[in-house]
C-alpha cells in the first residue's frame, strides 16, 4: 500500500498529499513502466471505485444512480483529494492510450477522442486546484502548490494537443516554475521527482517555442530563458506573483531546516550554530552551492552559471554580515559582562564568521576567474580568426580580476583562523605566488602586444620567479581536497611550461625587430645548397660527415655541425613497365601445347587414317 500522509481529525482539519510521489508510484506499479496506459487506465478505475466505497461516496445502480460531485462542503477527508486525481490520471492515460493509436493507424476520429479525454484531465485538474485553494484553507502550503502544478500541467497537455501553442507554454512554464522551487524545498527523493517531471515538461516547452518562433534570434537559448521570458511577457497572467509565492514556501522550509541546522564542522572543528538568522544564509548558500555545481556538470550558458554566482555571493554576503553583527554584540556583551562561558562562546563565533568570510571571499575568486577564462577564449578567438595579436584593453581586464583575486587572498590571510593555522597559512602563500605569477604573465602579454619585448622577457621572468616560490611552497603541503580553491604541483608546472614558450617567443621577436644582421642572414639563406654567406664556412665539411677524423680546430665558435639547409640528393625512381603487346600474342589454344609437347591421338585414330 502506499503510504499518504493522512489526517482524519475533525472538519476543517489541515491535510496533505504528495501529489508527484502518488502518481509516480501508481504509474511505475501499474502498467507505465512498459507504457501499457490500458492496464493503468483500468488501476485509476478500480482505485477510484474503492475510495468511494470506502467513504460510502458512491454513484449506486440502475434506478437508484444518483450523481454525487465532490463539492467543498463534502469536502473533508484526504480519500476526497485521492478520487479527484485518479479521475484525472484515468482520463490522461486513455488520452495517451487513444494517441498512440492515433498515431499507428491514422484515424482522425481518435484524435478528436483524445482531445475531449484532455480536456476532461483538465477539467479534473482545475477541480483539484480548487479544493486545494487558499479559500478552503483545508491543505497545506505544499499540497497547495502541488495541486497548482499538476493542474496546469494538465491544462497545458489539452492546449498542446489544441495547438494553443502560446497558451500551452504559458501553463507549461507555471508548472515547470513551480517543480523548480519545489525541488530545492523538499527531500532527496522529492527532488528526484520534481526533477522528473521537468525533463517531462521541458521538450514540450521547447516545441511551443519553435512554433511561436521564439528565440530565433539565438539558436542556443535554454529552457530556462524561454520560461523567464515566458514569465516576463505575462505578469498578467500571474505567474511573476506565482513565482514569489513559491519562494515564501522556500523561506518557510529553509526556517524548518534551520532548526536542524544546529553546528558547523570545518577544517577538523564542530561549532554550535545558535543564530536562527544566520543559520538560514547558510542555507541558502549551500543551496545556490548546488544549484552551481548542477550547472558546472552541464552544458550551462556562462550567462546563466553567472547568474548562480551572483545568487551565491548574495546568500555568503548576507551570511557575513549576520555573522559580523553577531561577533559584534556578543563583545559588547562580554565588555559589559563576562561569565565562565563567555570565551568559549566568543571563540565560536568568530570561528563561524571566519567559515562564512572564508567561503564567501573564496566563492569570488572562483567568479573572478571565470571571468578571467571568458576573456582569455575572447582574445584566442580573435587571434586564432583575424591571425594577429589582441592589441586592446583585454589584457588590462584580465590584470584587474587578478589584482581583485590577489585582494581576496590577502584578506584570507588576514583572518585569524589562517593566521593559527600554519598549512593553511603556507597554502594562502602558494596561492598568492601563483596568482601573482599569472597577473605578471598577462602584463607581459599587454607589453608584447605594443612590441615591447624586451620589458615583457623581465616580466615573463619575474613571473618565473613567483612560479618557483609556489612551486617551494606547495611542496611543504598536505593539501586539503576539500577546499574550494585547489592549486596543484600539476598546475604550477603547467604554468612554468607556459612562461619559457613564452620567453622563447619573446626573445625570438625582439631579435627579429632589433637585429638587422639576423634579418640580413635570414634573408641570404638559400635551398640549393649555397648560401652567399661566408665562404669559408661554406666550403667547411660538416662535423656530421667527418666524425672520424681528429679536428684541426678544437674551438666550437661557428662550427659547422650540419649542412643547413640539407642539400637535395637525386634518386633513381622505379620504372614503370606497360604490358602492350598482350592483346597481339597468339596462344597455343590447349595446354600441351602451350607446354611445348606434341599432342596424343589414340590409337584407332591413327589406323583410320593410314
Amino acid at each position: 500500500m502506499m503510504e499518504i500522509d493522512e489526517t482524519r481529525e475533525a472538519q476543517g482539519a489541515i491535510f496533505s498529499i504528495d501529489v508527484l510521489a502518488l502518481i509516480n508510484e501508481a504509474r511505475n506499479t501499474y502498467g507505465l513502466r512498459h507504457q501499457d496506459y490500458a492496464r493503468y487506465r483500468r488501476y485509476c478505475t478500480q482505485k477510484v471505485h474503492q475510495l468511494r466505497s470506502s467513504l460510502n461516496f458512491t454513484h449506486g445502480k440502475g434506478k437508484s444512480f444518483q450523481k454525487k460531485e465532490i463539492a467543498d462542503d463534502v469536502f473533508n477527508d484526504v480519500r476526497y483529494l485521492q478520487i479527484v486525481l485518479f479521475n484525472t490520471e484515468r482520463a490522461w492515460s486513455y488520452a495517451m492510450e487513444l494517441k498512440r493509436e492515433s498515431r499507428s493507424n491514422g484515424d482522425v476520429r481518435k484524435k478528436h477522442h483524445l482531445i475531449k479525454r484532455l480536456k476532461k484531465a483538465a477539467k479534473c485538474g482545475i477541480q483539484l486546484e480548487k479544493l486545494c485553494s487558499r479559500e478552503l484553507n483545508k491543505v497545506d502550503t505544499k499540497t497547495f502548490f502541488d495541486a497548482q502544478a499538476y493542474s496546469a500541467l494538465m491544462s497545458g497537455y489539452f492546449l498542446f494537443e489544441k495547438q494553443s501553442w502560446q497558451a500551452a507554454l504559458d501553463k507549461f512554464a507555471a508548472a515547470r516554475t513551480i517543480y523548480e522551487k519545489l525541488s530545492a524545498a523538499g527531500t532527496s527523493h522529492q527532488e528526484t521527482l520534481c526533477q522528473s517531471a521537468i525533463d517531462d515538461i521541458d521538450p514540450n516547452i521547447r516545441y511551443c517555442a519553435f512554433k511561436l518562433k521564439l528565440g530565433t534570434d539565438s539558436s542556443n537559448i535554454g529552457v530556462e530563458d524561454l520560461v523567464k521570458i515566458t514569465i516576463g511577457k505575462n505578469k498578467s497572467v500571474g505567474l511573476d506573483l506565482l513565482e514569489a509565492e513559491v519562494e515564501t514556501v522556500l523561506a518557510q522550509t529553509r526556517q524548518e531546516k534551520a532548526a536542524t541546522l544546529t553546528s558547523i564542522s570545518w577544517r577538523d572543528r564542530v561549532v554550535p550554530l545558535k543564530n536562527a538568522d544566520l543559520a538560514i544564509c547558510i542555507l541558502r548558500a549551500r543551496e545556490a552551492t548546488a544549484n552551481l555545481e548542477n550547472a558546472s556538470d552541464t552544458d550551462t550558458e556562462e550567462a546563466t552559471k553567472m547568474e548562480l554566482f551572483d545568487l551565491l555571493l548574495e546568500a555568503y554576503g548576507d551570511a557575513e554580515r549576520f555573522a559580523k553583527n553577531a561577533v559584534k554584540e556578543d563583545a559588547e556583551a562580554t565588555a559589559k559582562l563576562k561569565s565562565s562561558k563567555s570565551e568559549q562562546i566568543s571563540a565560536d563565533l568568530n570561528f563561524v564568521y571566519n567559515y562564512v568570510a572564508y567561503n564567501y571571499l573564496s566563492r569570488r575568486i572562483q567568479r573572478n576567474l571565470m571571468l578571467v577564462n571568458s576573456l582569455r577564449k575572447h582574445i584566442d578567438n580573435h587571434e586564432r580568426n583575424d591571425g594577429e595579436r589582441f592589441v586592446g584593453g583585454k589584457y588590462q581586464d584580465i590584470v584587474k580580476l587578478y589584482d581583485n583575486i590577489l585582494q581576496s587572498l590577502s584578506e584570507i590571510n588576514d583572518l585569524f583562523v589562517v593566521q593559527n593555522d600554519v598549512n593553511l597559512s603556507r597554502e594562502i602563500d602558494a596561492k598568492i605566488w601563483y596568482f601573482k605569477a599569472w597577473r605578471t604573465l598577462f602584463v607581459a602579454l599587454a607589453y608584447s602586444a605594443i612590441n615591447k619585448e624586451w620589458e615583457a622577457i623581465l616580466l615573463y621572468e619575474r613571473a618565473r620567479e613567483y612560479n618557483a616560490q609556489a612551486r617551494a611552497s606547495l611542496s611543504q603541503l598536505i593539501l586539503d581536497k576539500d577546499d574550494i580553491l585547489i592549486v596543484t604541483i600539476k598546475e604550477v608546472t603547467e604554468m612554468e611550461n607556459i612562461l619559457r614558450g613564452k620567453i622563447c617567443k619573446a626573445r625570438a621577436s625582439w631579435h627579429i625587430l632589433h637585429d638587422s644582421n639576423l634579418t640580413k642572414k635570414m634573408g641570404e639563406l638559400s635551398f640549393d645548397g649555397k648560401s652567399k654567406a661566408d665562404s669559408s664556412i661554406d666550403k667547411e665539411i660538416p662535423l656530421s660527415e667527418r666524425l672520424n677524423q681528429y679536428p684541426s680546430n678544437l674551438s666550437m665558435n661557428n662550427a659547422r655541425l650540419i649542412n643547413f639547409p640539407p642539400e637535395f640528393i637525386p634518386i633513381p625512381t622505379k620504372p614503370l613497365f606497360f604490358d602492350i603487346s598482350f592483346n597481339y600474342v597468339d596462344f597455343p589454344p590447349t595446354l600441351s601445347q602451350r607446354a611445348g609437347r606434341k599432342a596424343q591421338t589414340s590409337f584407332l585414330k591413327s589406323f583410320l587414317w593410314r
